[in-house]
């Protein structure tokens, strides 16, 4: 055999080894959002408009641990941000100084100590609760807060605080005051020195943060991420005033990927959670449209292995016959992956942990990529947003399918040595 020959032939064992690992039974089919009778022109119309020269056209999305990474709403930002433009890195939320996982592409550090930390899912909160999920408390009288933004072209001058009701920080940067707009009892608006990817800002005050938003001067899209692990519809409608912290974002439009972990709870509620969160946005934001997005199939314990958990894809009926039945938007996501049988195909290509739960970062990037091409679709009239899903369960169950085994909030596995683990 010559040496081209088995250049050839390796490439072509490599190509194949990397088609394997792939997960396959991914439904392209149904990389679709399904409009639901909604109307998007005004988004459509909106984004295309080139004679906007500094619009800021801004995305919400909230979840729970398949969120909370960041990788899948990157995936997103991205995507969009390359043919509408890069209007800011967005919200970023001090996870990691509330104890918790954090994305990668930025870095919040403080010089003081943390006082007090709330998170969630916590009995107690005693540094309270803001939108993003968590809040913190500095001790002492102020701390120099480092903010930087890793990913390129992220760079920042414009800056809004989110703090304890009425009780905003005041901020210096080089010694110098910055001036501070307060924008709502929450939240306060700040426009630093220059432009960079790296601020170093004295804050003084008594109250919690909550989240620092990153913006630039360029027209284009804003991606504001708010993951939490153990999240539910319940628990965001448990954050005082959270509708009225969202619309300090001035959100268009609003992603909502939750349903997994009230499959491993009780869900007889649900519709009416789902109703009333957006019930609450709606109230605050008029003009806000929606996406729901369903959990795909995972696996839970059962004796020394695994077996479906039925209660997903009970989960995702009720998601889908939500947005049928309001004319909400829905990516189904449980039909993309693969439908039932995913989660098996998803852990033999490790795109999924082996705690039969998680993505692995591969798994993650694969789902934002996917969601982001069907919102690309959709927002440049390739797809018209018909109905082409598989039949919706004709009776939504309003209690678990099956007895729901006692767990604790769906949290990322603690192994972060895992391949392609978090």
């Amino acid at each position: 055999m010559s040496r081209m020959a088995h250049i050839l032939f390796a490439l072509a064992l490599l190509s194949g080894a990397l088609a394997a690992a792939q997960p396959v039974g991914i439904n392209s089919w149904a990389n679709h959002i399904v409009l639901n009778g909604d109307n998007w022109d005004d988004i459509i119309a909106f984004l295309n408009n080139h004679h906007r020269h500094h619009y800021k056209f801004t995305i919400v999305h909230i979840g729970d641990s398949h969120v909370q990474p960041g990788i899948i709403s990157d995936e997103v930002r991205r995507a969009l941000q390359e043919r509408y433009g890069n209007g800011g890195r967005g919200l970023i939320s001090p996870l990691a100084l509330a104890g918790t996982n954090e994305p990668s592409d930025y870095l919040l550090k403080s010089s003081a100590p943390i006082a007090a930390a709330s998170r969630l899912l916590s009995s107690s909160r005693p540094a309270g609760m803001g939108m993003t999920g968590v809040a913190v408390k500095f001790g002492g009288a102020s701390t120099t807060l480092s903010i930087k933004a890793k990913h390129p072209g992220d760079d920042f001058y414009r800056i809004t605080i989110f703090h304890t009701p009425s009780s905003p920080f005041a901020v210096e940067q080089n010694g110098m005051a910055v001036k501070g707009k307060q924008r709502s009892s929450h939240a306060t608006d700040f426009v630093l020195e220059g432009s960079a990817d790296t601020a170093i800002l004295r804050l003084s005050g008594s109250g919690a943060l909550y989240g620092v938003r990153l913006l630039n001067s360029h027209r284009g899209v804003v991606l504001d991420c708010i993951g939490n692990n153990g999240a539910t519809y319940r628990s965001y409608l448990n954050i005082d005033n959270f509708a009225q912290q969202i619309a300090d974002l001035e959100p268009q439009l609003v992603i909502i990927s939750l349903g997994t972990n009230e499959a491993y709870g009780t869900f007889g509620n649900l519709t009416a959670n789902i109703d009333q969160m957006l019930t609450d946005i709606r109230r605050q934001c008029p003009r806000v449209k929606f996406l729901l997005t369903t959990p795909m199939e995972t696996h839970k314990r059962s004796g020394r292995g695994y077996r479906v958990q039925s209660n997903v894809a009970a989960v995702r009926d009720i998601i889908l016959a939500y947005g049928k039945s309001h004319h909400v938007p829905v990516w189904d996501f449980y039909q993309v992956a693969g439908g039932a049988g995913a989660a098996n195909r998803w852990l033999k290509a490790r795109y999924m942990k082996t705690d039969h739960l998680h993505l692995t970062n591969d798994g993650y990037h694969s789902q934002g990529r996917l969601l982001a091409q069907a919102l690309m679709r959709l927002l440049t009239g390739q797809d018209d947003g018909s109905d082409i899903v598989m039949p919706i369960n004709a009776s939504e169950p309003s209690e678990p399918s099956e007895p729901s085994e006692p767990s604790e909030p769906l949290e990322p596995p603690s192994n972060t040595n895992e391949k392609n683990g978090q």
